[in-house]
């Protein structure tokens, strides 16, 4: 019974999110350099250090809520148990049959439910506890504000992959001028002059190559350097408002939930999975990016 319980709680709690969290590991993300190209070494591992810190911190932020306990009053419910399984057994049956109409049976069922026989499953409890129409009613406004949400989502998401794409488009064209330009510096760097078997102008040629490298390396960095800080800057602003999304979308969810099964997943603990995923993406491309 111990385990049906936990097993129930956790499949809806993967729909639970909020923003907070997230939030507050963008923020602590430094500012992407206005000039990538004039930045110091001293500078530039500063920076990784910075983001490898927040990487870290939601990677165990990641950890633990996947390690998470279920909610206080579950706790409570399931301490039972470890006074005596057939007591707490009991018990915890009496509980979810007042408060949401679910046996032991459901719960067993439930466990080795798809996600096509959970949602079936959740209908039918709607229809018998609460009315086909006001279930049906309610999941209608549902799905019309959820798909809304959804479509503001994946405007942002499909600009993002398309400021991607013009990126590596520019990016490549950059990259072609850079081997051209090293290509014509090696073709016009000047002729070794030989005494014997020694090059007598060898540091002439080295000076002229590393100069004119050097040049070549500059006006790539400068083509690329600012798309760079404009790709970055645009997502930094707008992730604030895709985690404001995602939060709603998911309360949104957590409602249906609600609503087909009685559970209140919107008191339980926050789930912020996809939202920290997101912030640690963003984070691993401005590491990469300068």
């Amino acid at each position: 019974m111990k385990n049906n319980v936990v097993i129930i709680l956790w499949i809806f709690s993967q729909l639970v999110s909020a923003q907070q969290l997230a939030q507050n590991y963008l923020s602590n993300l430094p500012k992407f350099p206005d000039n990538g190209c004039a930045v110091t070494e001293t500078n530039k591992n500063t920076f990784y250090q910075q983001i490898d810190r927040v990487i870290e911190a939601i990677e165990l932020d990641i950890e633990r809520i996947h390690k998470q306990q279920p909610p206080a009053d579950q706790n409570q419910l399931l301490s039972t148990v470890s006074g005596g399984e057939a007591a707490g057994e009991q018990l915890a049956q009496q509980k979810l049959m007042k408060d949401h109409g679910i046996s032991s049976m459901d719960l067993k069922k439930i466990e080795n439910m798809s996600e096509e026989e959970l949602q079936e499953w959740g209908e039918k409890y709607v229809a018998s506890n609460r009315g086909k129409h006001s279930q049906s009613s309610a999941r209608k406004q549902y799905n019309i504000k959820l798909q809304d949400l959804q479509d503001r989502l994946s405007t942002y998401k499909e600009g993002w992959v398309n400021m991607q794409a013009e990126y590596e488009k520019k990016e490549k064209q950059a990259k072609t001028d850079l081997d051209l330009c090293l290509e014509m510096v090696l073709k016009n760097a000047p002729e070794p002059q030989y005494r014997g078997e020694a090059c007598i102008n060898q540091d002439v040629i080295d000076e002229y190559i590393t100069k004119n490298e050097q040049r070549c390396n500059d006006n790539y960095c400068q083509a690329i350097a600012p798309l760079k800080k404009q790709m970055m800057n645009k997502k930094m602003g707008e992730m604030p408002q895709v985690l404001r999304l995602l939060s709603q979308i998911q309360t949104i969810q957590n409602d249906q939930v609600k609503e087909q099964t009685g559970l209140n997943l919107n008191a339980s603990q926050s789930n912020e999975l996809a939202a920290l995923e997101l912030v640690k993406e963003f984070a691993g491309e401005m590491r990469n990016m300068l």
